[in-house]
């Protein structure tokens, strides 16, 4: 799953995300050789965008025996992760630096990267920003160092998390460690925390709350497989969405959490959801606020798929 756009365990899905896996120009398909990708690459005035570009382009190099080109796209990548300004991408960069390291057995050089992810995520200074960068870089720990070492810094995580004040922050740092140690074959643990996080969210008093934790929870549970466990999550999600008291922020509830059905592919729960969601949007008394509802609610009957 990717969570909040994070590449987890993708070195497979790295191989298929820049075009040209020889080197060489496929006219019959448009592909780039690898010196026209990494020229692209270069001209992108990000570095963080550059940076993941080169990186990806630096593992298919060495994927595909060209070594040495691969080692200089990598050194090209190294300094550009050492200038993103902002700590959270900085620690994201490494970590994908890391991982393809690892990827292309430089176990040294995966090293490297990993503390410097670490050393990027202290600096971020959203708590919540903190937890899912140490959870990313856990995953690579398990990849380029041991598990052991994995697993202990998803504690010190888990120990972050646990003082977060903000109900969505809180509940977005557990589904990201619990993603943590899902990848990195702690499953037991993985569903240990989202029991946690279950029992967070199911004892916040703020319905509206409620219901955007549980939904959060359920995405996650989906993501990993856990498919029978996210049906009775977004059901909880649902049932507080019944119980918010403001018809307008009841239909509201309700439209984002058929969202998060589609999204999750539970199209048919989705589409029931907005049935429900129109019926109490049509009872709100205020015309401008119920024609507001109501819009948004068939404009996501007729967006979000329905099989």
């Amino acid at each position: 799953m990717f969570r909040g756009g994070r590449t987890i365990f993708g070195i497979g899905l790295i191989w298929l995300t820049v075009g040209g896996c020889t080197g060489k120009p496929d006219s019959a398909s448009g592909k780039l050789s690898f010196q026209e990708q990494i020229a692209r690459a270069q001209g992108e005035t990000d570095p963080a965008y550059r940076a993941r570009r080169l990186i990806v382009i630096g593992y298919r190099q060495g994927k595909a025996a060209d070594r040495a080109g691969a080692v200089e796209t990598l050194k090209s990548a190294w300094k550009d992760c050492g200038v993103i300004s902002d700590a959270a991408a900085r620690s994201n960069a490494w970590a994908l630096m890391a991982e393809v390291h690892a990827g292309l057995r430089n176990r040294s050089e995966a090293r490297w990267a990993v503390a410097e992810a670490l050393t990027a995520a202290e600096k971020i200074e959203s708590a919540e920003g903190k937890v899912v960068a140490l959870a990313r870089a856990a995953e690579v720990q398990y990849l380029a160092v041991d598990r052991a070492t994995a697993e202990s810094t998803l504690r010190s995580a888990e120990k972050l998390a646990e003082k977060i004040d903000d109900p969505q922050g809180k509940t977005l740092s557990w589904c990201a460690i619990a993603e943590a140690y899902w990848n990195i074959d702690q499953k037991d643990q993985a569903e240990r925390v989202l029991g946690v996080a279950l029992n967070f969210a199911d004892s916040l008093a703020d319905l509206k709350k409620r219901c955007s934790a549980l939904a959060e929870i359920a995405a996650e549970e989906a993501g990993l497989g856990r498919r029978e466990a996210a049906t009775r999550t977004f059901e909880l999600s649902l049932e507080s969405a019944r119980g918010i008291e403001d018809l307008y922020a009841r239909a509201y509830a309700m439209g984002e959490l058929a969202k998060k059905l589609s999204a999750a592919g539970f199209h048919a729960m989705a589409h029931e959801v907005l049935d429900q969601a129109e019926s109490e949007a049509a009872k709100i008394p205020q015309p401008d606020l119920q024609r507001q509802a109501l819009e948004k609610i068939r404009v996501l009957m007729g967006k979000l798929p329905k099989g």
